[in-house]
């Protein structure tokens, strides 16, 4: 190899310093070796091409199933996209379709739940309005390209998908934010509270656990209060008559009893 870049390095400028007569003559005998001598060099080099339908099943899942979880693929856009940056790594979808019937089946293959896309049809208009309205508030989305592009990798429904139920979106933009200014701060801290007691979330007052069960109708997400009243949950607490750094301690020193 090393010979064929020297060869090719001086061809070049022979051709560069060759005008007329003679020299004219050797540089196109010098054209037609090297035109030779690439390729039955080319012909010589052992092509390293992974060539798929030779490979058994067991490999192409162990491959596809790497490539991945490597790139933290979940759909077949994403695939296609790290596909085409990467394309010796992994075989086409024409060859998965091919080979396994379709992106679905290959997911079944790999102990994978296919992507359901048509789990949002399934929903109820009123529980996808507030699970898209909850992440725009609280992600303060002003446009449907920051929409697009802070959804990625959250289980959330398209801007196309929306359209087709909703038609208009700006009620997603507006209705929420109207809602909460509508409420002033002790309305929206008395509601909080109201919701941990009904919760019972007294003893442990965790944000993880009011997260899970919270009713939306009732008051907003604490990210949403955090962010409107520019405190962190524990100065939230304390506004509302709980004091969330007792409760830590308290867990702290069982904690530490049971390992003693």
């Amino acid at each position: 190899m090393l010979e064929l870049v020297k060869f090719e390095i001086w061809f070049n400028q022979t051709e560069k310093n060759t005008k007329t007569g003679n020299d004219y003559s050797q540089k196109v005998q010098s054209r037609n070796f090297y035109k030779y001598f690439y390729g039955e060099f080319a012909m010589a080099v052992k092509d390293n091409r992974i060539i798929w339908k030779e490979k058994s099943n067991l490999f192409l899942l162990n491959t596809i199933e790497n490539f991945l979880t490597k790139y933290e693929i979940k759909t077949v856009r994403q695939y296609q996209k790290e596909l085409g940056d990467h394309p010796k790594e992994a075989p086409s979808l024409w060859f998965i379709n091919d080979t396994f019937g379709s992106w679905d089946k290959l997911q079944l293959e790999l102990g994978k739940k296919p992507y359901d896309r048509y789990r949002w049809d399934r929903l109820p208009d009123q529980e996808l309005f507030n699970l898209v309205e909850d992440f725009i508030v609280e992600n303060d989305i002003k446009s449907y390209r920051q929409y697009e592009k802070l959804k990625v990798n959250s289980d959330l429904p398209s801007i196309s998908t929306l359209k087709k139920r909703f038609l208009n979106l700006d009620i997603f933009f507006k209705a929420k934010r109207e809602k909460e200014n509508a409420r002033s701060d002790f309305e929206l801290l008395s509601a909080l509270r109201d919701e941990i007691i009904r919760l019972k979330l007294e003893s442990s007052l965790s944000r993880t656990a009011f997260e899970k069960s919270f009713n939306r109708n009732n008051v907003p997400a604490p990210q949403v209060l955090m962010r409107r009243m520019n405190k962190t949950w524990e100065q939230l607490l304390k506004e509302i008559g709980f004091d969330y750094r007792e409760v830590k301690l308290d867990k702290l020193s069982k904690n530490l009893k049971n390992q003693n």
